[in-house]
């Protein structure tokens, strides 16, 4: 059984979709041509509505990169992944959605290994002002 494409029409006019949402907002999509309804709101395209999300479902599949675990312990190292992330956006091997995964993980690993740094920063200077005040 094949899924074969939608093909959908919509009003002209710039009115709404009568489905009214939970919150008691009005859906803002534009209602199909001869409905009050919009696509995902109408009665009569339940089973099409089903079948463009199962498909949807379908396309949302996990990349298999073939990825090695990566252990990053410094600056140097998260450098070292985005150059392979970026060389293989470039190249075409690494998708730009799971680079601009990478990349952010990246920035948020940058600022806990900074946070630590400082931490230890301040908790050196604690200890060294709790000897001094001690040693009087």
């Amino acid at each position: 059984m094949g899924v074969h494409p939608i093909s959908v029409t919509y009003m002209e006019e710039k009115q709404h979709c009568n489905y009214i949402k939970k919150n008691g907002e009005q859906c803002n999509a534009r209602p199909m041509k001869g409905s009050n309804y919009c696509f995902s709101h109408n009665p009569n395209m339940q089973v099409e509505k089903h079948l463009a999300v199962v498909k949807g479902g379908l396309a949302s599949k996990r990349v298999e990169l073939g990825l090695e675990p990566f252990s990053i312990k410094n600056p140097q190292e998260i450098s070292q992944l985005l150059e392979d992330t970026i060389n293989g956006v470039r190249d075409g091997r690494m998708p730009p959605n799971i680079a601009n995964t990478i990349g952010f993980l990246s920035g948020h690993a940058l600022k806990a290994m900074e946070l630590s740094k400082y931490a230890d920063k301040v908790e050196s200077v604690e200890r060294i002002l709790m000897e001094r005040k001690i040693s009087k």
